[in-house]
């Protein structure tokens, strides 16, 4: 109860102050009334108290390790990805009034990029080095739309399975 009654003063004392300061590994966007006024650079930042809010995103690269999964090539391999990718905010303010949640969008839309592309390969093409470069070029492409920078998408696993499904249709089991 202390730690709610801790935060809810320090959102009031953080509202009062007319100055904001920003740090050296962020932006961020200035919003007036709730409404994008401008971008923030690192440093101090005056605001109007109570009416001024600051939103800050961290822009260095990061790395986002992408969830496992199975995929079928054009030859009919099933095969297990895992991939990695390495990026940064670019244009703060397409990325912070465009994207909800930065990492299950890159992460998914990485994964449809992936499974796209293995599913026009055969298995020795996915394994190529050159299918990392392929599938990098693509997720640009998409990631550059909320202002996500993507540096290199690279492939950490990737191997052939073989996969056992059991169905259950309602069957009531013990």
């Amino acid at each position: 109860m202390f730690d709610k009654l801790i935060e809810f003063l320090l959102n009031i004392i953080e509202d009062i102050m007319p100055v904001f300061f920003v740090k050296q590994y962020n932006n961020g966007i200035l919003l007036r009334m709730g409404k994008f006024v401008r971008i923030v650079k690192p440093g101090v930042v005056f605001k109007i108290p109570f009416l001024d809010k600051i939103e800050v995103v961290t822009i260095v690269t990061t790395t986002l390790s992408v969830p496992t999964q199975s995929v079928i090539t054009k030859d009919k391999k099933q095969l297990v990805v895992k991939s990695v990718v390495k990026y940064k905010i670019a244009d703060v303010e397409l990325f912070m009034l465009n994207v909800y949640d930065s990492t299950d969008a890159i992460s998914d839309i990485t994964q449809a990029i992936i499974k796209e592309q293995i599913s026009l390969r055969t298995f020795e093409e996915c394994t190529d080095n050159d299918f990392d470069n392929t599938v990098t070029k693509k997720l640009r492409v998409e990631m550059k739309k909320w202002g996500i920078e993507v540096d290199r998408v690279t492939l950490t696993d990737i191997g052939q399975i073989k996969s056992l499904r059991l169905f259950n249709e309602g069957a009531l089991i013990g």
